[in-house]
């Protein structure tokens, strides 16, 4: 006799019957394949963690909690391999109900807010950390606080050795203004 095997579930699914009132933790890492960001230069280095608190009163779920992982790109300033942590806060309310066309019309608005149809039985929360995490992605990566960058005229990594190009050259742009200093 063959058994049905259970179907395994992926860590960001909630299976919305299963959670109880009240208040759950749950955690877990995705992997980093799983939050593609797109065509940016930075990528998700290592898996993506989240701590979470579902809170469940009757048909409304308030989920909320800490999600993490590292990045890694290239240095905006030497072009050297460069990591950054990233750590942020997700928070949303997903409601279980029918719901007119006017009452989703009014919360198009609301990012926080998601209604599922009432026969909805799991929601998959890899687009919400998607979303947490390109929210927080910083504007700009450096290999080390004090990274000193490229010499623009020559092109040596300054962290790496001086060059010796003269510092006093100005821009034939700037000239103008130049004399009127003097």
């Amino acid at each position: 006799m063959l058994r049905a095997q259970k179907r395994q579930r992926p860590p960001t699914v909630l299976a919305l019957d299963e959670i109880e009132e009240g208040v759950n933790r749950m955690s877990f890492e995705v992997d980093a394949r799983a939050l593609d960001l797109g065509t940016t230069d930075v990528e998700v280095a290592a898996p993506v963690s989240a701590q979470l608190t579902v809170s469940r009163t009757m048909q409304m779920y308030t989920i909320r909690g800490q999600v993490r992982t590292s990045l890694q790109g290239a240095c905006c300033r030497c072009l050297s391999p460069a990591v950054a942590d990233l750590e942020t806060e997700i928070q949303f309310l997903l409601q279980r109900k029918e719901a007119s066309d006017d009452e989703i019309e009014a919360l198009e608005d609301q990012d926080d807010v998601d209604i599922v149809d009432p026969g909805t039985k799991e929601v998959d929360l890899v687009d919400r950390l998607h979303d947490a995490v390109v929210l927080e992605l910083p504007l700009r990566l450096y290999c080390k606080t004090d990274c000193k960058g490229l010499c623009p005229q020559c092109g040596q990594d300054l962290n790496v050795d001086s060059c010796s190009c003269a510092d006093d050259a100005i821009d034939p742009r700037w000239e103008a203004l130049a004399q009127l200093k003097n």
